[in-house]
């Protein structure tokens, strides 16, 4: 992920900040000297009597192809019971040292984590099989209200990659927004006003992170969050991280054609069919259709917006998807878009970082693959996800937060009472 210069100034030739409208320089990486002889899957070269690769964990004895370009797994692997799991052979042989003896990989625990509070809300992240760490972090919360009721909190946050310590960042965000959101909430807040509340406390402590501040960057990340309430979600973001209603497809919700033609990166939400009125006479009975309910804050969307360009040629240029917002002591005054549906079928709410929606954004077939299963088992339905943007290629961390969501009074499972 890229950031673009100049946030807030925009014109109809570009943004301002960076030459031509252009992407944010970024960072100078270390100086690294490959040699012939260096790792095969990374390049870093290393010691002649190195095992293993430093960088990455590659086994030098081993000739092989580069990792970029192995065929994926086709499972994402699971907790056995017996220690942590190596994300990249699956199995629980993590030596005391660090390493996993199987395969010869240095184990973070930040590779493959996964979540599940009760099944009203669960979440797996994965660091892929391009990226050498997983700069995605998310925090989930529930919590019951003074009345009885319960609370959903999920936030998911997308590290930008260009920008020092993106992983430190992302995890800043992630649990300072849901820690914030929770609080306001007790407090007698409402979603929405929770919502900016935890953006901007989440923006606050990413800014206070020390970065490269005389070189113009520092540490950075996106955010996507999510209230559940009893009737209502509440959604918030800055910069691409996705959320999505997915409506169960026995609900008759859906329309098999519905996505193909909608404009990438904006929400896909018919007026009216989240529970706000549109005066249609077929209102009553509505079914609230799986929809984007997010708009990438990129800078193809920002573009078509100011009427600069067209769709077509908006998403053909090379900047089509660097951000234009996103939270860091670079980006000037953060201002989070709050919006919220109050769904009348069944569904789940889909948080995501790009590392799945660039394999599959299409909030219909996202349903589809994960609905009805997903109102009961979230965490499987996650790993489903996860492991279907593994089988894409894996090129992105990726990190999937489902929550559950039945309505109020709902004979078969209300997750907000008991």
């Amino acid at each position: 992920m890229i950031r673009v210069a100049g946030y807030g100034r925009l014109d109809a030739t570009g943004l301002g900040g960076a030459p031509n409208g252009g992407e944010a320089a970024p960072p100078p990486e270390p100086p690294v000297t490959a040699v012939p002889d260096g790792c095969p899957s990374c390049g870093l070269a290393g010691d002649a009597d190195d095992r293993y690769c430093e960088s990455c964990g590659y086994d030098l004895d081993i000739p092989a192809t580069p990792v970029a370009e192995r065929p994926p797994p086709r499972r994402v692997p699971t907790p056995s019971g017996h220690g942590p799991v190596c994300s990249a052979c699956g199995t629980a042989t993590i030596g005391s040292d660090g390493w996993c003896e199987a395969c010869g990989r240095p184990f973070n625990p930040r590779d493959h984590v996964e979540s599940d509070l009760s099944g009203l809300v669960a979440m797996v992240s994965n660091r892929g099989l391009r990226h050498r760490r997983n700069e995605d972090s998310a925090a989930l919360r529930v919590f019951e209200m003074p009345d009885g009721s319960k609370r959903v909190v999920a936030v998911v946050c997308d590290g930008v990659s260009s920008s020092p310590r993106p992983d430190e960042a992302s995890a800043t965000a992630a649990t300072t927004a849901c820690a914030t959101m929770a609080a306001t909430l007790i407090e007698g807040c409402a979603p929405a006003k929770a919502t900016s509340a935890g953006v901007a406390a989440a923006a606050s402590a990413v800014a206070r992170m020390p970065g490269i501040e005389d070189q113009g960057n520092a540490p950075a990340c996106t955010l996507v969050s999510a209230i559940m309430t009893p009737g209502e979600i509440t959604v918030g973001w800055v910069g691409d991280s996705r959320a999505y209603w997915l409506a169960d497809p026995d609900s008759g919700a859906d329309d098999p054609a519905d996505g193909d033609d909608t404009l990438p990166g904006a929400s896909t939400l018919p007026r009216g069919a989240g529970g706000e009125p549109d005066g249609s006479d077929d209102e009553q009975g509505r079914r609230t259709p799986s929809a984007l309910l997010t708009e990438d804050d990129s800078w193809a969307t920002r573009m078509i917006a100011l009427g600069a360009m067209t769709e077509a040629e908006a998403y053909a240029d090379r900047r089509a998807h660097a951000i234009v917002s996103w939270l860091g002591a670079d980006a000037g005054e953060v201002r989070p878009r709050v919006t919220s549906v109050r769904p009348t079928g069944p569904g789940v709410l889909l948080l995501c970082s790009d590392g799945l929606w660039n394999y599959l954004s299409v909030a219909p077939t996202l349903a589809a693959m994960v609905l009805p299963d997903a109102l009961e088992q979230p965490l499987a339905a996650a790993r489903l996800l996860t492991g279907f943007a593994l089988d894409q290629g894996g090129a992105d961390n990726i990190t999937v937060a489902l929550i559950p969501y039945l309505p109020p009074g709902d004979a078969a499972r209300d997750p907000h009472h008991d």
